[in-house]
């Protein structure tokens, strides 16, 4: 018993020596991301964006994701290579986060020290090999998607158009339900067949601004060459905004969807739908994109 006391006491003297003589021993640097930016090119259309989180990857260690504004501790101290990619909600869900490979990724150096915080303001924008399949703001002439149901319209409000600072946005698309609508809907379904496959498109989302005072479906009609049918896969359901002046940014996943296609499934629609409920109903839409690589 005296013995084993004995050892314990030593191993204890031991380890308050070690940490006696290494006062920095477990004490993190800190990387503290507080903002960030994104920014398009003109032919890229406009650069609304919703980046809740940041992915932090240092000198190859992956630190995870973090929402913003955050605080990393980092286990390194000195000259240090820091690589940051953007993270949305996948489909409209805050509980499903994915990196957004389309984004580019930010990367730096910079010089780790020991208990002490450095502050980063990444900035991002397309990753080079971006393409653009469409996009559809509703400013010119002519238009990406035909309607059925209720048909939709040009906005021109100004209180119900969403605001970026520094790009000028005059029009969105907008369909509108009054009460004798209950039973109402709406559909807008590209026009163009949208000829691309996951077996050569790595990433491929749709991206749109939306407001509702309903429930809004995004997804596809995957057609097939062999038996000239379709098929149609829900992608997502977006709920209301909790006014017709809010706005959200979202990022549709297509690739999934697009992974599973048939050796005769060469092409597919995007469509975007929903329904009156009892009373009177808004559904504006803007700048959407349909993006891969």
């Amino acid at each position: 018993m005296k013995k084993s006391f004995v050892c314990i006491i030593s191993l204890w003297i031991v380890i308050v020596s070690f940490y006696g003589c290494n006062p920095k021993v477990g004490v993190p640097s800190y990387l503290y991301i507080d903002s960030l930016s994104f920014s398009c090119l003109e032919s890229q259309g406009t650069s609304s964006c919703r980046i809740p989180d940041i992915r932090v990857v240092v000198n190859g260690d992956d630190r995870g994701s973090y929402v913003l504004p955050a605080t990393v501790p980092v286990l390194q101290a000195g000259n240090s290579q820091v690589r940051l990619w953007t993270v949305v909600y996948k489909n409209g869900l805050p509980q499903q986060r994915m990196v957004n490979y389309l984004y580019s990724m930010y990367e730096t150096n910079v010089v780790l020290r020991t208990g002490k915080i450095d502050t980063l303001r990444p900035s991002f924008s397309y990753v080079d090999g971006a393409n653009f399949y469409f996009i559809e703001d509703f400013e010119s002439a002519g238009n990406k998607f035909a309607a059925s149901g209720k048909a939709f319209s040009i906005n021109t409000d100004s209180t119900l158009l969403l605001h970026i600072k520094g790009e000028q946005n005059t029009r969105s698309g907008i369909i509108t339900f009054d009460e004798s609508d209950t039973n109402g809907y709406f559909e807008m379904r590209t026009i163009s067949h949208v000829y691309l496959v996951g077996t050569t498109t790595t990433f491929c989302f749709l991206e749109l601004n939306c407001s509702s005072t309903q429930t809004i479906e995004v997804g596809m009609y995957i057609n097939n060459t062999q038996t000239t049918g379709s098929r149609q896969r829900a992608i997502a359901n977006i709920t209301a905004t909790s006014d017709r002046a809010t706005w959200r940014k979202l990022y549709i996943n297509l690739s999934e969807e697009m992974a599973n296609m048939g050796t005769y499934e060469t092409n597919f629609d995007v469509y975007i739908k929903g329904y009156a409920g009892s009373g009177k109903d808004t559904f504006l839409l803007d700048n959407i994109k349909l993006v891969y690589m």
